[in-house]
């Protein structure tokens, strides 16, 4: 004789449209035979970041990803992964397709910093206010002015009177500025500091400090800039995920979130700051 109380209860999903028939399923067994079935295999999280070679974080250019050295957050994000017991499935992509993607729930997760216009599509550590809760980001990344050795910037900015002009490449989000700035669009970043060291302009932005250390990019040590310190403007970088993802898999997200700081490795994102540009 078959046994039917058995088959109610076991977690053969496959099952699951023949016991619909011989025993009634109510809507929270099906749910827990889903998630029963979710639970034995290895959950997969799509990560998706950016196409172009942007050190330290990501190594490399094109769709390709590097196999020894592919970046220190991407390093991280794997150990994380690993940590968890996650499959991280790595996708590079122009950053606005990786941010469409999340927001379609085609990509499971992109790290980036928290913008209000974002936050109707992702899913991100959120603090009292409801906004990023910076205990919980990747990365913090802080923004100093560079200028050239012979220009007077910090005179000019304690003063307030004189006008400062300050490279900034089109597209870029604003930060807080000087109130006598003056924005001068550049193509990219390295336009901007080729402005700035054949003194068209005043300054430029750079980075200058890396989860709390200050750092200097390599090329930066071959140009006759210096860097004013403190970091103008400081971000943090959080790993956010789709609303579909976050639905679905809840606790493993909450458990990224928790694990990240823990294994933040603050020298190797130094390291990757001594690797050659592409």
């Amino acid at each position: 004789m078959v046994n039917i109380g058995f088959f109610c209860h076991s977690n053969f999903t496959i099952l699951l449209v023949g016991l619909a028939l011989i025993c009634p399923l109510s809507q929270a067994d099906v749910l827990k035979f889903q998630d029963e079935a979710v639970a034995t295999q290895q959950l997969i999280l799509r990560f998706c970041y950016e196409d172009k070679q942007l050190l330290p974080y990501y190594a490399g250019n094109g769709a390709i990803i590097p196999a020894d050295a592919p970046g220190a957050t991407i390093e991280h994000l794997q150990k994380v992964a690993n940590n968890v017991g996650i499959t991280l499935e790595l996708v590079r992509q122009p950053w606005l397709r990786c941010l469409q993607q999340l927001e379609n729930n085609e990509a499971d997760a992109l790290v980036a910093a928290y913008e209000a216009d974002r936050a109707h599509f992702t899913v991100f550590p959120q603090g009292t206010n409801n906004e990023a809760d910076s205990r919980y980001a990747i990365n913090q990344l802080g923004l100093c002015l560079a200028y050239r050795f012979d220009n007077p910037l910090p005179e000019k900015i304690r003063a307030r009177e004189q006008e400062i002009t300050l490279a900034r490449p089109l597209g870029y989000r604003p930060i807080p500025f000087p109130a006598n700035t003056v924005l001068v669009p550049a193509h990219s970043p390295a336009h901007a500091l080729d402005l700035v060291i054949e003194g068209r302009v005043d300054t430029t932005t750079v980075l200058c400090q890396l989860n709390g250390i200050d750092a200097r990019e390599r090329h930066l040590t071959m140009t006759p800039l210096q860097i004013l310190y403190p970091p103008l403007h400081v971000s943090y970088g959080y790993l956010m995920v789709s609303q579909q993802f976050y639905r679905h898999h809840r606790q493993i997200t909450e458990q990224l979130w928790q694990e990240l700081p823990k294994m933040l490795d603050k020298a190797r994102y130094i390291q990757y700051l001594k690797y050659p540009d592409l």
